[in-house]
């Protein structure tokens, strides 16, 4: 059986991601015993802040010389997905943050990492959750403006978050009958439509039609989404849902960060691999100051690491 190895792509060189990492993997020694640890991104940085991961069975592989730093994000997150698609079984991949306008700006024409590894894994449409010890929260819509969300809701969007979910709540942590809270997208949820009627005319039916072909998967909701973070935290921890989905970014992002920022992860659900990363952005303004907290690295390597060995032993 071969070893686990964890790939990183520490994100922009110019961010706070190498130093997160560095400090990680320095804080994970004992995690990480029998683990081949793979950088795909930049030493430079490491050398910088004297992060030299003494002691930690690592390799760097090192993007083309003099290559833009928005080009260094996009070729390591590329290079690392491949070596992942290589040996799904014994490999993760742990993703540092990137600058999406310099990505975009170096010809990588993507909104972020889910869907650039989508595109790179050829999968079907996925989904972004981020979690902690408290939520998992999964995303129907993402990095989309505001004002498109409305039209981004409907039963097929609807439909492949809650199967993304309910694949990884039961293949990944063997939930048997996962129980998937949905938000509603209006102020309490619409108040019978005086305050939007996307609830009543999008939501229930989809909600009623995909619950007839998921019996095992309990679907509640859509519950005020002002209310319901703060209702669930206060249930014991065996009442609570396994997952809520919520419609867009900012509705499931901020009761995630806020419950706990230094100690929560992103994830992929749809991927043929396990990827995790953090739960922050570059942070340029701090960058190479060994101000970074690494506590969102540290937690995104820990669960990938967790659940690799979770599939290889289930």
């Amino acid at each position: 059986m071969k070893p686990f190895e964890l790939v990183i792509t520490p994100g922009d060189p110019e961010g706070i991601g190498p130093e997160v990492t560095a400090k990680a993997l320095d804080s994970l020694r004992s995690e990480l015993q029998g683990v081949h640890t793979l950088i795909v991104g930049s030493r430079a940085p490491f050398r910088k802040l004297q992060k030299h991961l003494k002691g930690i069975d690592h390799d760097f592989f090192e993007p083309p010389e003099r290559s833009s730093p928005g080009y260094q994000s996009g070729w390591s997150i590329e290079t690392a997905t491949q070596m992942v698609l290589a040996a799904p079984a014994s490999r993760v991949l742990v993703t540092g943050p990137i600058s999406k306008e310099r990505l975009q700006g170096a010809g990588f024409p993507f909104h972020g990492h889910t869907d650039f590894l989508a595109h790179l894994s050829r999968a079907k449409p996925v989904t972004m959750m981020l979690a902690n010890d408290l939520f998992r929260v999964a995303l129907v819509t993402n990095h989309c403006p505001l004002s498109e969300v409305s039209a981004k809701i409907h039963r097929k969007s609807l439909e492949v978050a809650i199967r993304n979910s309910s694949d990884f709540l039961t293949g990944m942590l063997g939930v048997k009958n996962p129980r998937i809270a949905v938000l509603a997208l209006n102020p309490h949820a619409g108040e019978g439509g005086i305050l939007g009627k996307e609830e009543s005319k999008v939501i229930v039916p989809a909600l009623q039609a995909i619950g007839k072909t998921l019996p095992a998967v309990t679907l509640t909701g859509p519950h005020p989404a002002d209310s319901f973070f703060a209702i669930e935290a206060a249930r014991p921890a065996k009442s609570r849902h396994h997952l809520i989905l919520a419609l867009y970014h900012d509705q499931g992002l901020i009761p995630v960060k806020l419950s706990n920022f230094s100690e929560s992860m992103n994830m992929t659900l749809g991927l043929p691999f396990v990827r995790t990363s953090v739960d922050h952005g570059t942070a340029f303004d701090i960058a190479g100051k060994n101000k970074a907290d690494s506590g969102s690295m540290r937690y995104a390597i820990r669960n990938a690491l967790g659940l690799i060995k979770k599939r290889r032993t289930s």
